[in-house]
């Protein structure tokens, strides 16, 4: 016997009980072509009435019923069954979709069981689809942004450099390790060889016959002034006045002018340069702005999309015997990680260079020690492997914050220790109130990070030297640092290499609320245990 059965009486009715628990579809067909089992769900999906097998089960009875009706389009009949006969007969195996005349999305698997027997499974896959299009409805949206963006900085950039190549002052720019980054064409006329060191970058002290003035060339007055310049006849026999300054990026800029014929314009050349220095100050700007978009989107979009797709997944699996309170609470969570992704899109649409990261704390109150529950949740839920512990009871139900900076906070610490450690490793989430602080503790038990690069990890774009093969961008950690000190708090970390990252959330004790200033001191959080909601 091929399975286990402790109760003989039941067997005979076995397959009946199986085979009407399951959501899915279920058809058997023999070697004849003849329908030789159909459950319930499947004849619901199909809405074939159960009369129509019991009087014929041919197939081919079946596929003329449903052509009749219109489920397969128009044309002539007795061609679409045929065709239809022929493509199950020559498959083996067969993985379509059908569209319901009322709209529905029906999947059917088939596959041969053994020799003669052929198994169809049938699943509803409507909302799948649909939340498919959705999705595929807000990324197409996010990329025509984002392909908008980029085609105005091109056309402003192309306008910045057309309008430099214009002119007749020779320009020429350094970054801040003195490396040629950009020289017009009135420049590459005045040095020739400046072309090959433009491509390769080269350092200020490998061009060959070219100088910038030293602070020794300035003279007292200019230095007391702020007026970094001087005037000098070059090779070709003119006299130009060589003006230099430094770059937002720590870089210098050189505007080289021929004053030979026009010494008396001075005045209107250096109103000229300055608005030249602005516009390619400005293009600097845009370019890191524009960086800073691509680089926090990318990483921020990703919680968010994966907790749509874990609830979405458990909704689909279980959506026959889920209870409706769980299925709200998967819909809220969808609509919460859908509201985050509309507030992330909109905080970077208002990106400039002097709002740091975009960021803007909107603090209120409302529920603390649930939130962080929540987030511990979510990411519980979000993978088969997860497996957090938390103990919250030292925080304060009740506080002052802005929660979608603090879900950002929480949520890349718990994404950054679930993707360092071990598949069912445990990370413990400790929340504290020490009078002066309120602390949130993420401890994982994974890779750890050399001592040494401690200090560097909350810096833009670096990753531990052990982090290689393990997707990231390095951003997570500098955008929690900012999005803390926006808050009044800061990040602390303690690791050992090998054994685990102890990642620490200070923020200030003010923030916490008494009961009677929640707004709602009948208000109790939902304290629901991990295993209550992550199946």
């Amino acid at each position: 016997m091929p399975y286990f059965i402790s109760n003989e009486n039941i067997e005979n009715n076995l397959i009946s009980f199986l085979m009407e628990s399951v959501d899915q579809g279920i058809s058997v067909t023999d070697s004849n072509l003849n329908i030789v089992f159909m459950n319930r769900a499947a004849c619901k999906m199909l809405d074939i009435p159960i009369s129509l097998l019991q009087k014929n089960n041919s197939l081919r009875n079946l596929i003329s019923f449903m052509a009749e009706r219109g489920d397969y389009g128009p044309g002539d009949l007795d061609e679409i069954v045929t065709r239809r006969m022929t493509m199950l007969q020559q498959e083996a195996i067969h993985d379509i979709e059908h569209e319901t005349t009322d709209g529905r999305v029906i999947s059917l698997q088939g596959k041969f069981a053994c020799e003669n027997i052929f198994v169809s499974i049938f699943t509803d896959v409507t909302e799948q689809r649909a939340y498919e299009a959705k999705l595929e409805a807000i990324q197409y949206e996010l990329e025509l942004k984002l392909e908008n963006s980029l085609r105005e900085v091109r056309y402003n950039r192309d306008l910045l450099v057309n309008a430099i190549n214009a002119i007749d002052d020779g320009i020429i720019l350094f970054d801040e390790d003195d490396r040629l980054v950009l020289a017009n064409t009135r420049m590459l006329d005045l040095y020739p060889n400046l072309k090959c060191h433009l491509i390769r970058q080269s350092p200020i002290s490998k061009i060959k016959d070219f100088d910038l003035p030293t602070a020794e060339d300035f003279s007292e007055e200019d230095v007391i002034r702020g007026r970094h310049r001087n005037e000098v006849k070059l090779h070709d026999d003119h006299w130009y006045r060589i003006e230099q300054s430094a770059t937002v990026n720590g870089g210098k800029i050189a505007i080289f002018s021929d004053i030979s014929t026009y010494k008396d314009q001075t005045s209107k050349l250096q109103q000229h340069t300055n608005k030249l220095v602005k516009l390619l100050q400005k293009e600097i700007s845009l370019s890191e702005t524009q960086r800073e978009f691509v680089s926090m989107a990318s990483h921020e979009f990703k919680t968010p999309l994966a907790i749509i797709d874990s609830n979405a997944q458990r909704i689909e699996r279980k959506a026959g015997d889920m209870p409706t309170e769980r299925l709200l609470t998967r819909i809220a969570n969808i609509r919460d990680s859908v509201e985050r992704m509309q507030y992330l899109i909109n905080r970077f649409m208002d990106f400039s260079s002097e709002e740091i990261a975009g960021l803007k704390m909107e603090a209120k109150k409302q529920n603390f020690r649930s939130t962080v529950e929540r987030l511990c949740m979510t990411h519980l839920e979000m993978g088969e492997t997860a497996n957090i512990q938390w103990d919250l009871k030292g925080l304060p139900e009740h506080a002052s914050f802005d929660q979608n900076l603090l879900d950002q906070c929480v949520s890349n610490i718990l994404s950054n220790a679930i993707k360092y450690s071990e598949p069912g490793a445990a990370i413990k989430v400790i929340g504290r109130n020490t009078g002066k602080h309120i602390t949130i503790e993420v401890c994982d038990q994974g890779i750890g990070i050399p001592e040494e690069e401690v200090p560097k990890i909350f810096n833009k774009y670096y990753r531990a030297s052990n982090s290689s093969g393990i997707a990231g961008t390095g951003i997570g950690l500098n955008f929690t640092q900012m999005a803390l000190k926006e808050q009044g708090g800061r990040i602390e970390v303690r690791s050992k290499l090998g054994e685990g990252s102890c990642f620490t959330i200070f923020l200030p004790a003010s923030i916490a609320l008494a009961e009677s200033e929640s707004g709602d001191p009948e208000q109790k959080d939902n304290q629901t245990e991990p295993d209550q909601l992550a199946s």
